[in-house]
């Protein structure tokens, strides 16, 4: 089963009102699980261009440890361990059971508002 997952630019005021659109219109979605950040600043400091590859190559390894993720992508430990645990605060990395981290959907779509 895929896992449909979104990452929004939006506020919190925005983030709530939706929701409550979709529980007062009792909405029967397909689960979607979603991410969302403030703005596209705080968006960028999270999902670097590094931090991108390193959700790109832990997805294409399936779950595995921070130090078998650096070994892959010929990264010092430390800063791999800074971009996992930064990624995992935003919701964008999760760790198992038996403390590996994995990227569980194939993809995200990230929605912008231009307003």
């Amino acid at each position: 089963m895929t896992r449909n997952f979104k990452v929004k630019i939006e506020t919190e005021k925005e983030f709530f009102t939706e929701l409550n659109f979709q529980a007062e219109m009792n909405i029967p979605e397909k689960t979607v699980e979603r991410v969302s950040f403030a703005d596209l600043e705080t968006f960028y400091r999270y999902c670097t261009p590094k931090r991108l590859q390193l959700l790109q190559e832990l997805h294409k390894v399936g779950c595995t440890s921070i130090n078998g993720l650096a070994k892959h992508l010929h990264r010092h430990y430390k800063n791999v361990f800074q971009d996992v645990k930064t990624l995992e605060s935003a919701g964008l990395v999760e760790k198992t059971d038996k403390g590996q981290y994995c990227v569980p959907w194939d993809e995200f779509t990230a929605t912008v508002r231009l307003v």
